[in-house]
């Protein structure tokens, strides 16, 4: 299980890296559910399950808490920007 996260990220920060993408720019993308109130990191397993029609996005964790969303236990995405 591991490893294959381990793989998995290594493959990440490489297609990023040369689809011009930072760590950094991604690393602000936030996703919600519309039927739920926790906001996530795009990687997190919680967010991988969020049906796409109900999808919601946040450029910032300050997005995400203005619309009333509280971060994931999980995955703990930054409480600010």
């Amino acid at each position: 299980m591991l490893k294959k996260l381990l793989a998995g990220l290594v493959i990440g920060v490489c297609l990023m890296s040369f689809s011009g993408l930072g760590l950094s720019q991604e690393a602000k993308v936030y996703v919600g559910s519309k039927n739920s109130t926790k906001y996530h990191y795009t990687w997190c397993r919680w967010a991988q399950k969020i049906n796409p029609n109900n999808k919601v996005t946040f450029n910032s964790a300050q997005e995400a808490k203005a619309a009333g969303y509280i971060p994931c236990k999980v995955c703990k995405p930054l409480m600010r920007d």
